[in-house]
C-alpha cells in the first residue's frame, strides 16, 4: 500500500494535514477514469489554473497518456464550454456579463426545478446526506477559511440536492452548468456576509424538501440562485 500525503492547508491559523492512502488498485482505477472526467475535475478543484500550460503535450506528460485521448478530451471540454481551443494548445474561457447572466438565469430555472423534484422524490437516505453535509458546512467560517472550501461546500450540498431529484436529465444539465460558473473567476460566496446567507437558504431548501413543500422549496432556490446572479454581474462588471 503506497501513501500519499496531501498538501497542507492553514484554517484560522491551525495547519491541517491529511494522510491519503491509495492502493494500487485505486490508483488504477483512477487512471482507468475518462480523461475528460479527471481533467474536468481538476479544473474545478483549481488544480489546473489558467496559469497552467493546457497543450496538448504539457495535458500528456501531466496525466501519462497518449496526445489522442488528450486531443478527444479537449474537444469535449471546447463543446462543454470550458476551454477555447487554438490549435494543439487551449485555454480557459472568460465570459462576458451578458453570458453570465444567460448562465445564470438557465442555472436558476435548473435549481428550482431540481428543488421541486427533490421535495416530491426524495428518499431518506437522501435527507440524511443533505442534513450531514449542512452540518459540515455550518461548521465553516467564511472569515477564515479557503474560498474554495466554500465553493466545496456549496457544491456539495447543490449536488445531494440534484441526486435527491431523482432526475437524470436536470442533474446532467446542473453539471454542464455548474461547470461554466465554477471556473468563474472569484466566488460570489467570498463577498461579506454571502456564506451565512447561503448556508440559511440551504437550510430552509432540506425544510421544505423534507415537508414535501414542492412549490416553497423551489421558489427559496430560485431566490437563492437569483442572488448569486446579482452578486456575480456586481463582480463582474467591478473587474471589467
Amino acid at each position: 500500500m503506497q501513501s500519499m500525503r496531501t498538501p497542507e492547508r492553514h484554517l484560522g491559523g491551525a495547519t491541517l494535514a491529511a494522510e491519503v492512502t491509495m492502493t494500487a488498485s485505486e490508483q488504477a482505477d483512477e487512471s482507468r477514469r475518462p480523461l475528460h472526467d479527471r481533467i474536468c475535475e481538476d479544473l474545478l478543484s483549481g488544480r489546473l489554473t489558467a496559469d497552467d500550460r493546457l497543450s496538448e503535450h504539457a495535458l500528456s506528460a501531466r496525466y501519462g497518456v497518449s496526445r489522442t485521448p488528450v486531443r478527444e478530451a479537449l474537444v469535449r471540454l471546447e463543446q462543454d464550454g470550458l476551454i477555447e481551443r487554438n490549435g494543439t494548445t487551449a485555454r480557459l474561457r472568460t465570459r462576458t456579463p451578458e453570458e453570465i447572466n444567460d448562465i445564470y438565469r438557465a442555472r436558476t430555472w435548473l435549481e428550482q426545478a431540481i428543488a421541486e423534484d427533490a421535495a416530491e422524490r426524495r428518499g431518506e437516505l437522501d435527507l440524511l446526506r443533505m442534513e450531514q453535509l449542512l452540518e459540515a458546512e455550518g461548521r465553516l467560517d467564511a472569515a477564515v477559511v479557503e474560498p474554495g472550501d466554500l465553493m466545496r461546500a456549496n457544491r456539495a450540498f447543490h449536488d445531494a440536492l440534484a441526486v435527491a431529484a431523482h432526475n437524470v436529465a436536470l442533474a446532467d444539465l446542473q453539471a454542464r452548468l455548474t461547470m461554466q460558473v465554477a471556473r468563474l473567476p472569484a466566488t460570489t460566496l467570498s463577498v461579506p456576509g454571502r456564506w451565512q446567507v447561503a448556508h440559511e437558504q440551504h437550510l430552509a431548501i432540506l425544510e421544505h424538501v423534507r415537508a414535501g413543500n414542492r412549490t416553497e422549496a423551489g421558489l427559496i432556490a430560485r431566490q437563492h440562485m437569483s442572488d448569486a446572479r446579482d452578486i456575480r454581474l456586481a463582480l463582474s462588471l467591478r473587474d471589467g
